[in-house]
């Protein structure tokens, strides 16, 4: 009995003693968004060489070839210009892509869900294109 009565001691002073910081799968994860306009945060940002890049990632199926403009020293456009990937799975995935990479003006952006492979041999062929253009 008295072992018991120790043990339960012990353990409501253990419980008691812990951190009072509660994590909750429940609590709002803020994203960092950043919505002001790409002229805006270019501040201390070296800008790319004007011109037209082409590179290629590699996909699910195979190669995607991408070709990405850059005008006034910013991404202008961003587009699929041959991939052998399935076509109904990810034409939607390239075109979220493009727009993603456009306003932030990196390649470093989210994949596309169903199209993960897909997506990063884009975004490979992206970065190779800002590397050219840097």
């Amino acid at each position: 009995m008295k072992k018991l009565l120790m043990s339960l001691t012990a353990c409501l002073l253990l419980t008691g003693c812990g951190s009072s910081v509660s994590y909750s799968a429940e609590e709002p994860v803020q994203e960092e968004t950043n919505t002001l306009p790409v002229e805006e945060r270019a501040e201390g940002r070296r800008l790319l060489e004007d011109g037209t890049y082409s590179s290629e990632g590699r996909g699910m199926q195979g190669d995607i070839r991408v070709e990405m403009r850059v005008r006034d020293g910013y991404i202008d456009s961003v587009r699929v210009v041959d991939h052998t990937e399935n076509v109904g799975v990810v034409e939607d995935a390239f075109e979220t892509l493009e727009d993603r990479v456009i306003k932030k003006q990196s390649a470093d952006v989210d994949t596309v869900s169903g199209a993960t492979e897909a997506s990063y041999g884009f975004l490979e062929a992206a970065k190779n294109c800002i590397r050219q253009a840097e």
